[in-house]
């Protein structure tokens, strides 16, 4: 960039369209006039810095400013994190969010240091194949669903970009995370901007329901929103396997400490979500890991405790509060909340019009502008949800009614993919910092699918950043430990041992 700024004829252009900008807002708005001057300043400041620098201040950015689009505090109160979130995720005025804007700049920025030679970012560690190709395939599936639904079969094309945005977001995330991140000695700055993520989310959360909401006598059904399930997930798993692959008391205490404070989080967000992918990450990773010292003496708790489970069930079952509140949680995705009534849920209307729908064509489904069909009548939630039709809670199902198994397969292709890899890589690990980020990244892709069968989780920022985030840890990982073959020879300074270069063994 500066070899190109440096041409004489480059450099009077800008300079002169500078110095225009500036004489016209000057004129036109004083206010604002130093805008121009103030832009080309931070402008010359990103193109100078690294790759990893810029791509991990947007990720912090991202994960701990308020979501914006699905609506935190249910609209009744605005943090000090909404107006940053409703830049990045909103940009009013602008067709595309900033969030959009940086990923392309980012990319735009590498290419452009890779063709011209410039020295300023290391080569990148080489994704394994499999990934690429499911990366590859991701934007083609997308593509074909948009030409078969709206083109062929007469879709809106207004409401089919928000049905892909996310997903098409994603490879472009991947390529810009696999730039930044330098292997597995980089997991421990992702899981700090995680775990402080979390705990500013959290702490929000809880001053919101407790300092604004209660005392104005006012109920609502989550704090900040329904995606920060999968961060709140994440973040705890950087802390829990980060102890568990290397049982020190400093791990100990910080893994409580921040275990509370998300905890505190999770609850007054109220979502049943949350707790069922935290437990199934803590099941896969208990059934992948090792029988290490920590494994056993907590399996000695377990089947100690186990004579007990049914008894806790069948009390928790019957009077679900207190102590026995996960059973209430854990009844109420069972049974429902209106089937004791006679009444069937909302969402399980919503799943069986999605079965429906999928099943006119099951193999290539109705394309994306499609809405799926209503067999059974929903209550209209027009005035909070427009186009509600178009996207269903279960995005599973929603992905088969509009993509069928050919557009579902190519659309998720990618998680088996990054599963096999994360514990394949895990396996083969030695260091205590790349076992913890290969048990982190599953725990990622567990919470992903979660909240994707039970919350719009396809078109939620959150999960295209954590994904794409874990995607790319389990692949460098892959790469580091042999798991799978790199495709050309690895840097130096990645391929190198950890214990090596740095004491450091945890995420946090």
């Amino acid at each position: 960039m500066q070899a190109f700024l440096s041409r004489t004829p480059v450099f009077m252009t800008l300079l002169a369209l500078l110095v225009l900008a500036t004489v016209g807002l000057v004129i036109a708005a004083p206010a604002i006039a130093i805008l121009p001057v103030a832009g080309a300043a931070f402008l010359w400041w990103v193109c100078h810095q690294p790759l990893r620098t810029l791509t991990f201040a947007i990720f912090a950015m991202a994960v701990t400013v308020d979501l914006v689009p699905e609506v935190p505090y249910e609209g009744k109160w605005q943090s000090p994190l909404y107006f940053p979130g409703k830049l990045i995720f909103t940009m009013p005025g602008m067709s595309l969010p900033l969030m959009d804007l940086a990923v392309v700049g980012l990319i735009g920025l590498m290419i452009y240091r890779r063709a011209t030679g410039m020295k300023i970012d290391p080569p990148p560690l080489p994704l394994p194949k499999p990934v690429v190709i499911a990366m590859l395939v991701v934007p083609a599936t997308i593509l074909w669903m948009q030409v078969w639904g709206i083109y062929i079969n007469g879709g809106e094309a207004r409401v089919a970009r928000w049905q892909w945005h996310q997903m098409m977001s994603l490879p472009l995330m991947v390529m810009c995370f696999n730039s930044a991140v330098r292997g597995p000695k980089d997991f421990h700055i992702l899981g700090r901007i995680i775990v402080v993520a979390c705990c500013t989310k959290a702490i929000l959360g809880a001053w919101f329901i407790v300092m604004i909401a209660r005392p104005r006598g006012y109920y609502f059904e989550y704090a900040t929103t329904h995606s920060d399930s999968m961060l709140y997930v994440t973040g705890l798993a950087c802390v829990i396997w980060s102890w568990m692959e290397q049982p020190t008391r400093k791990h100990f205490w910080r893994m409580v400490w921040v275990v509370s404070i998300i905890m505190m989080g999770m609850h007054y967000n109220d979502r049943r979500l949350g707790y069922a992918s935290f437990q199934l990450s803590l099941i896969f990773g208990y059934f992948i890991s090792p029988w290490s010292g920590m494994k056993r003496k907590l399996t000695r708790v377990a089947l100690l405790l186990l004579p007990l489970f049914p008894f806790y069930v069948a009390v928790g079952w019957a009077n679900p509060s207190g102590i026995f509140a996960p059973v209430g949680i854990f009844k109420s995705m069972l049974v429902g909340e209106n089937l004791a009534k006679g009444q069937m849920d909302y969402r399980d209307i919503e799943n069986l019009d999605d079965v429906h729908t999928w099943n006119r064509n099951p193999i290539l489904g109705s394309g994306w502008g499609h809405p799926f069909d209503e067999v059974i009548k929903l209550p209209d939630i027009s005035h909070a949800f427009a186009d509600y039709l178009y996207h269903p809670h279960n995005s599973v199902l929603g992905l088969l009614a509009f993509g069928g198994v050919v557009g579902f397969s190519g659309l998720w292709m990618w998680i088996p993919i990054a599963v096999f890899l994360a514990v394949r890589a895990y396996h083969r690990a030695h260091e205590p910092l790349q076992r913890a980020g290969g048990l982190v990244a599953l725990s990622v892709f567990v919470a992903y699918t979660q909240q994707c069968f039970g919350d719009m989780g396809s078109i939620s920022w959150l999960g295209a950043l954590l994904a794409a985030m874990a995607i790319t840890c389990a692949s460098q990982l892959s790469v580091v430990t042999n798991a799978w073959p790199a495709s050309q020879p690895r840097r130096n300074e990645v391929s190198e041992p950890e214990n090596s270069r740095s004491p450091v063994g945890n995420l946090v």
